[in-house]
């Protein structure tokens, strides 16, 4: 497979191989996808990769491939077997403040006037389900599928949060709206399936699509669902529905940082755009993107819709947190208490607008559960300023060069033994192997505010065998520190 940054530039879609070949590596992408959440490709790189083709498309109509991701539901990858009461489409996507405004600008000639309020929400990053409720009560519940029909997925109906089992009113409805693992039923997930002895999941989107397809595991994983529509309640503005749909006991975004805003003006829009972007790193869910919505239903009726999105709302897409890149192999870095950390080295990847190069791996243990080996494709995931980190390989995509990770059989740095007791590995000489840099950081102005002792200072205590633990500062004496060299009596 030929590398998706390469394949979406318009000169290496030159040709119709080219095409064939983008063609092909974006099935692919989305079938694992929406398959169980897996892709050998991010977010940022199958956008990228979807843009091009249609670029070709456009300049090529004659050459449109009928297998091609564009222009349908789920990329044309997602089955389903259950019809849907209603098409359940997807989105459109813009990636800037100007592609937004051309868009809304479309949409107002459309029209034929200005659109009579906008609501924006943030773009959950989870499975989109339909939820059927007969007289109140839950009765079934699918996935989107190809739009037209889903796969039938009810018997995870229980583990869903959010999700009710009956409604506060005997209503005939369909919920419609995303099932997602929050950053701590993730991270929860993971340690379940670790005692269970099963792979830790990549990222809380291929978290929730495996979980909600698993059938008879022997340990229960909660989800949350979040409702964004409903079919069977007409007659409402955007707004109300989602108010309508909280009274009727749905969980909606509305109760989260990220809550849907009303805006009357289009400048009002991007400020909550950037307003949700802002909450990206800190919101207990993730989100790959902000909804721009027509608030009026008699504008969204006018709007219409397409075969694959409505014409009356939009995703304003957001830099992907997760990444695809190559695991280039591990170096052990020994901390000043005496902690041996491993470190991942990466094949360099832009994630958020920050070239990444190195990414924590935690601990020995971790790297053994999350199955790691060098040469592996592997998601690495940065949010905000916090520490970039690797969340599990694509074993899909493993070729047979992998190699097992090297663990170390001595300290790294001094030689000495390494005491594996506990799941973070520690010289034995603890701090004693840092001794320099626990001296340091202990006569720092926030800690015992030594004046005179840096690192100059605490080199020479140390080679001079005067100061092996941080307790040997409180026993020297002024003869021994009048041995020290540029050391003598203060006049």
């Amino acid at each position: 497979m030929k590398d998706a940054a390469t394949m979406a530039s318009p000169a290496a879609l030159a040709s119709p191989d080219a095409y064939a070949d983008a063609v092909a590596t974006a099935v692919r992408a989305a079938a694992a996808y929406y398959a169980d959440g897996s892709t050998p490709l991010g977010d940022d790189e199958y956008d990228a990769l979807v843009r091009a083709i249609e670029a070709y498309e456009a300049e090529h109509p004659q050459q449109v491939l009928p297998e091609s991701p564009t222009g349908k539901v789920a990329g044309g990858a997602a089955v389903g077997d259950v019809p849907h009461s209603v098409p359940m489409l997807s989105l459109d996507n813009v990636f800037s403040a100007e592609e937004l405004e051309s868009w809304a600008a479309g949409l107002e000639r459309r029209l034929g006037r200005p659109v009579a309020a906008w609501c924006v929400e943030p773009k959950l990053d989870g499975l989109a389900v339909a939820a059927r409720y007969r007289a109140g009560r839950l009765t079934q519940v699918l996935t989107r599928g190809d739009g037209f029909a889903g796969e039938d997925i009810t018997h995870a109906a229980d583990a869903v949060l959010g999700l009710p089992g009956r409604l506060t009113e005997p209503v005939d409805i369909e919920l419609r709206g995303e099932v997602l693992l929050t950053q701590e039923q993730f991270e929860h997930a993971n340690a379940v399936r670790s005692e269970h002895g099963a792979t830790p999941f990549a990222h809380p989107r291929s978290g929730a699509a495996g979980t909600l397809r698993a059938k008879d595991r022997p340990y229960r994983i909660e989800l949350t669902f979040f409702a964004y529509g409903a079919v069977g309640l007409p007659g409402l503005d955007h707004g109300e529905l989602l108010d309508r749909l909280a009274v009727l006991g749905a969980n909606t975004a509305a109760g989260t940082a990220a809550d849907p805003r009303r805006c009357t003006t289009l400048d009002d829009v991007r400020r909550r755009i950037d307003a949700i972007a802002a909450l990206r790193d800190a919101l207990p869910f993730g989100i790959d993107g902000v909804v721009v919505k027509a608030d009026a239903l008699a504008d969204q009726e006018e709007a219409g819709s397409g075969s694959r999105a409505p014409r009356w709302a939009v995703a304003r897409k957001l830099q992907a947190q997760h990444k695809v890149t190559r695991l280039l192999g591990v170096e052990w870095n020994v901390g000043r208490t005496g902690i041996i950390a491993p470190r991942a080295v990466l094949e360099p990847v832009v994630i958020d607008g920050v070239t990444v190069t190195y990414a924590t791996l935690h601990n020995p243990a971790d790297i053994e559960r999350r199955g790691l080996m060098i040469g592996d494709q592997v998601f690495v995931y940065r949010a905000g300023d916090v520490i970039p980190r690797v969340e599990a390989p694509l074993v899909d995509e493993r070729t047979g060069a992998e190699q097992p990770i090297a663990f170390p059989q001595a300290c790294p740095r001094c030689g000495d033994a390494i005491d594996t007791s506990e799941q973070r590995w520690r010289c034995v000489r603890g701090r004693g192997c840092q001794a320099v840099a626990s001296i340091v950081y202990a006569a720092g102005r926030d800690q015992l505010d030594i004046e005179g002792l840096g690192g100059t200072r605490a080199v020479q205590l140390v080679e001079a065998r005067l100061v092996a633990d941080l307790a040997d500062l409180f026993t020297l004496t002024r003869e021994q520190l009048l041995t020290l060299e540029r050391m003598g009596e203060c006049r």
